[in-house]
């Protein structure tokens, strides 16, 4: 076998995917790296158009779907119920990293946690986050991503609304009974 030949089995890096495995009408194959840099690029992009809100996107249960917005500051992942990302995952500390945005950057550091914390497949003490990176505490994965800002608050004035039915039927409830007792 040729160094040509054994050449053509690795993903051209200039290109992302490997020729010899096109499929008859074209497909192509990716590498995985590949797709995570081309993805991190287009949430990259959405930085820009002032909409979107920085967020941890869990994509593991329990937890898989859930956006936890993040704050520009300290904001702390673990098990304890004071942090700002609660998460459910008994190989996560109780407070087990930290998520900060400081001069301009979003970086992550361990916070001594027994298992460690991960980013995109790598054990890290601190890290600067980009767009796009994995980041895994114990067993629970969560993508560092921006999300639109209308989310957020169209939940908070659902909260808000089912606030105000709850007090308005407590309020009527207490109405009723009053009326009951003065006229029985």
């Amino acid at each position: 076998m040729s160094s040509q030949d054994s050449s053509k089995n690795k993903p051209d890096p200039k290109k992302g995917y490997r020729e010899d495995k096109a499929g008859p009408q074209g497909t192509l194959v990716f590498d995985s790296k590949e797709v995570d840099r081309m993805i991190a690029a287009e949430i990259q992009k959405l930085e820009d158009d002032g909409t979107k809100i920085p967020a941890l996107l869990a994509t593991t249960k329990p937890h898989a779907g859930e956006a936890y917005i993040l704050e520009y500051g300290k904001n702390v992942i673990g098990r304890g119920k004071g942090n700002s990302v609660t998460i459910y995952d008994p190989a996560a500390s109780s407070t087990h990293a930290q998520v900060t945005y400081y001069n301009g950057h979003w970086k992550i550091l361990n916070l001594l946690s027994s298992n460690g914390t991960i980013v995109n497949g790598e054990k890290i003490t601190e890290r600067e986050l980009k767009f796009g990176d994995r980041i895994q505490v114990g067993h629970t994965e969560f993508l560092f991503t921006l999300i639109d800002a209308k989310e957020e608050d169209e939940e908070d004035k659902a909260e808000i609304n089912w606030m105000l039915v709850g007090s308005l039927g407590i309020a009527a409830v207490i109405l009723i009974g009053v009326l009951v007792w003065l006229f029985l």
